[in-house]
């Protein structure tokens, strides 16, 4: 069968809804998605009917049905028991497994499973299983626990006249004075559980009449496709669905995928290249998408309430320098979203401190804002949201958690979140939906329970985690969803990916908390493999109904692993499938437009200076990283550590380095003698106190950790000097030494070398100390690693040089490397023969190759070369440009350096 082929007339379920809709029935539908659905197809026939307005139609999905029920219930009987929110039910689970000694990993999470066995229980009419122990009293299983935690909730519901969710049901099947209706059509039930069923008979008993709409079998046009991996499976299905809506913009196309969550990445970025190429360019205005998913994302997730929970926290607690970022970045502050620019110049400059602190109270953030008028906004609310939190030390009491909910509007009010801006659509429905949690938190009243800041937040936190939020559907014509929240609708078309056998059916396990036995005795979901196999034909059988033309396909191989069709899908054809390549052609490539590149028509200043040896060090790993950072004047983000960061510990070794050798220790004689009298460590104290005085702070920890930065600069120092008091005789003749007038054809450069030795045959050797892993081996590359000390020996101008050395002082790695005329009577003594020092000594003519390798690069680098070519994949782990590059787009790995003179730091 052509994949283009024509879709044919079938019959629609709609229709018949329609009708029963206006003999005064109830449509009742399996879930809230198929509700909605009907809901939009019921506006669509009165609209095309020519109506302006209609009544809203009695379309519930089961849940609601029984709430609208259960409220009448409860207005015709005073009496009647509360019915428990998911907040109020969950936070009961917590508190009754939180007095047992287990010991859990998250309490909510175990609150979670109980409350779930809880419902299945009581669905499948199986709560009498629980009269009888599940384990040994000697040795409880958690079955036998969770045995206890049901037999105390339901004392306590029963104590407190309240009422579960999960118990609506037999509740209202036996109630009086209910408002029913005369008929109830159900649409979309793949399986009617046993509390259903029973609840459905006892309507039946009051002469209601009940009945099941579903579409007729039918003949639908199929086709069966295998695609060689998942990547190619989507893009086939993304391109199928841009052909219909090409060929009829008015298609409804349905797209099931087992485990959609877990797909929703790959789906959004293949159909995004196939059906929406314009939307990658990021200069375009943003448009809705002709596709949209059934699964929402958790409520703490979105940009506007994840900046309303870290605002919240800050209040009482420092937060992480990246959240802060985040959180002034977004733009949900008052004053912050009209100077983006300001608030990021101003953070990477708070990066760049000498001693880092990662974490920062409200407090001390807003006592560190600049006095610039640009501040004035952010400064001022924040200063009345300190005001609002220090008035009657608000935070020091436990308090009602409908107390505290007010007291979160009252502090977001404060900080004038969520900003100036106008939300759009999906951003105003977040903000109902997160006033919608907090009115459900404020109902956790119910048991006079009261919570300090911490745990209310704490609450908060994990129920806007918890809380899945999806905006109301645009109608778009591509849905995209699981195969069980597809129930009750109907499409035009349909492709049905991962039909492989390790995918469909989609095989469940025995709840945590459940006796498998129990399970398998009251036939709960997933207690056998026929279960699961009896679900997907079922939802197999039921898809086959809902469009006239369906496309099965699956990959054939998903990283490492073969894959099998499943039988279950196999069997409802007659031959193989067949391949995805030829029926389906590739994704249009994206259509932006072009950005000209003319960077080669922009030589590099003759006249400019460069900086140090970084940029031919760029040039060498990338030419785009010295484009970009010499040229873009680009930076990546400084991150953050507690204390000092790399960088700054070696300026302070070369700090102290500096002091020793233009000090008390001149020559190798100093050094010696100073260790033969046991001077060394009290000078090499001076040094450090020197240098890290500078650093002084009253904060205890920093105080702290600068004295366990001290103790580690003492071991490693002093295990360098004893090393350099077995060199041959030297003089050290200049530290942090501003070579003269260095330039490699036209390339202007400032170099500054650690130290210069003279050594005792006249000779003069160069030192560069370094911290962190560096090797010569590289040195004869076309390319080399670090070209530092080969552009000192070439261009340095440094007369009658006999080496140049990499003085390495690391833990459990000091000594040196590099090339020496002649190491063993230069250098030290104690340098093996088999060496690579020995082996390839310095020479005039590894000077000249040397010379001519960075004579190369600095010529690539004036004429402005600026492609996108790392020397090694670890090249772009250690640059932190890649947002610029775009380079893992290509599907290298990716992170960042940058100086303008040479040394460590």
């Amino acid at each position: 069968m052509s994949l283009a082929s024509p879709i044919p007339d079938v019959p629609r379920r709609d229709g018949a809804i329609s009708v029963a809709l206006q003999r005064g029935a109830t449509v009742v539908a399996a879930n809230s998605r198929a509700a909605r659905a009907l809901q939009l197809q019921f506006a669509a026939s009165q609209r095309a009917a020519g109506h302006t307005v209609w009544p809203a139609p009695a379309i519930h999905d089961w849940d609601a049905f029984l709430r609208d029920l259960y409220r009448d219930y409860a207005f015709a009987h005073p009496s009647a028991p509360m019915l428990l929110t998911p907040l109020q039910e969950q936070t009961l689970w917590t508190r009754i497994h939180g007095d047992d000694n287990l010991i859990v990993l998250s309490e909510d999470s175990m609150a979670a499973l109980a409350m779930d066995a809880w419902h299945l229980l009581s669905s499948y009419n199986a709560h009498a299983a629980r009269r009888s122990s599940w384990s040994p009293a000697s040795d409880p299983t958690d079955a036998e626990r969770f045995r206890h935690w049901a037999a105390a909730f339901e004392r306590i519901c029963a104590d407190e006249s309240w009422l579960s969710p999960a118990q609506l049901a037999p509740l209202l099947a036996s109630a009086d004075n209910l408002t029913l209706p005369s008929e109830i059509c159900l649409v979309g039930f793949d399986r009617i559980n046993p509390g259903q069923r029973d609840f459905l008979t006892a309507l039946a008993a009051r002469n209601i009449a009940i009945h099941e709409i579903s579409l007729p079998p039918q003949n639908s046009q199929r086709a069966w496709i295998a695609a060689p991996d998942l990547h190619a499976e989507i893009s086939s299905c993304a391109t199928w669905a841009r052909d219909l809506l090409r060929e009829n913009p008015a298609t409804r196309i349905g797209v099931i995928a087992p485990n959609i969550d877990s797909l929703r990445g790959p789906v959004d970025r293949i159909f995004r290249n196939v059906l929406m190429p314009a939307s990658e360019d990021i200069r375009r205005p943003s448009t809705p998408m002709p596709w949209e998913f059934s699964l929402g994302q958790p409520l703490s997730d979105l940009p506007a309430i994840r900046a309303a929970l870290l605002l919240l926290r800050w209040i009482a607690n420092p937060l992480p320098e990246e959240q802060i970022s985040w959180l002034l970045l977004s733009g949900f502050i008052a004053g912050t979203d009209s100077i983006p620019l300001v608030i990021a110049r101003f953070d990477a400059a708070q990066r760049r401190a000498p001693l880092l602190t990662p974490e920062r109270t409200l407090s001390a953030y807003a006592a560190s804002l600049p006095p610039d008028a640009a501040f004035q906004t952010l400064r001022a609310h924040l200063s009345a949201l300190q005001q609002a939190i220090t008035a009657n030390r608000v935070l020091e009491q436990s308090r009602p958690p409908s107390v505290w909910t007010d007291l979160v509007h009252h502090f977001l009010d404060r900080a004038a979140w969520p900003g100036q801006r106008s939300p759009d659509s999906v951003a105003f429905q977040a903000l109902q939906r997160w006033e919608r949690l907090l009115d459900d938190l404020a109902l956790l009243d119910f048991d006079a329970s009261l919570y300090s800041w911490s745990d209310f937040l704490d609450q908060l936190d994990a129920h806007a985690r918890e809380t899945i939020f999806a905006p109301e559907s645009h109608d778009a014509p591509i849905q995209i969803m699981g195969p069980f929240e597809s129930s009750g609708q109907q499409f035009d078309a349909l492709w049905f990916l991962r039909t492989d056998d390790a995918t469909w059916p989609q095989r469940g396990r025995f709840h945590p908390l459940l006796p498998p036995a129990v399970q398998r005795q009251f036939a709960l979901p997933h207690s056998t493999p026929e279960d699961d196999g009896n679900l997907a034909r079922t939802v197999t059988t039921r898809l086959l109904a809902s469009a006239p033309k369906i496309v099965f396909s699956y990959a054939l191989r998903d990283k490492d692993a073969d894959l099998r069709p499943s039988p279950l899908i196999a069997r409802l054809f007659q031959a193989h499938p067949e391949l995805a390549a030829p029926l389906i052609p590739a994704p249009a490539p994206i259509a932006l437009d072009p950005i000209p590149d003319e960077s080669a028509a922009l030589p590099w200043p003759h006249e400019q200076n460069a900086g140090g040896a970084d940029v031919l060090k760029r040039q060498s790993a990338c030419p785009f990283q010295a484009f970009a950072t010499k040229r873009l004047a680009a930076e990546p983000l400084d991150s953050i550590e507690w204390g000092l960061d790399p960088a700054e510990k070696g300026k302070i070794l070369h700090a102290i380095l500096q002091n020793l050798f233009t000090g008390p220790i001149r020559t190798h004689a100093d050094l010696v003698t100073s260790i033969n009298t046991n001077q060394l460590e009290p000078i090499l104290d001076r040094a450090i106190d020197a240098v890290l005085g500078e650093y002084a702070s009253t904060d205890p920890w920093l105080q702290s950790y600068l004295a366990a930065e001290k103790r580690r600069l003492h071991i490693r120092l002093t295990d360098w000097l004893a090393l350099e008091a077995t060199r041959h005789p030297f003089t050290v003749e200049a530290c942090e030494e501003k070579l003269p007038n260095v330039h490699i054809g036209d390339l202007r450069l400032n170099l500054r070398a650690d130290r210069i030795d003279l050594l005792a045959d006249g000779s003069r050797l160069i030192l560069d100390y370094k911290t962190g892993a560096a090797s010569a081996s590289s040195w004869s590359n076309e390319r080399p690693d670090e070209p530092q000390l080969p552009l000192y020996a070439a261009y340095g101008n440094v007369e009658n040089l006999s080496g140049v050395v990499l003085a390495k002082i690391s833990a459990g790695k000091t000594g040196f490397d590099g090339r020496v005329g002649n190491a063993q009577t230069q250098l030290s003594p104690g340098i093996g023969a088999q060496t690579s020092m020995v082996k390839y000594p310095y020479t005039e003519a590894m000077r000249d190759e040397w010379a001519n390798v960075l004579r190369n690069l600095a010529e690539e680098f004036l004429a402005g070369v600026s492609r996108v070519d790392p020397r090694e994949p670890k090249v772009c782990d250690q640059c932190g440009l890649h947002s610029l590059c775009r380079i893992a787009e290509l599907s290298l790995s990716l992170s960042g350096e940058n100086g303008d003179e040479d040394s460590d730091a």
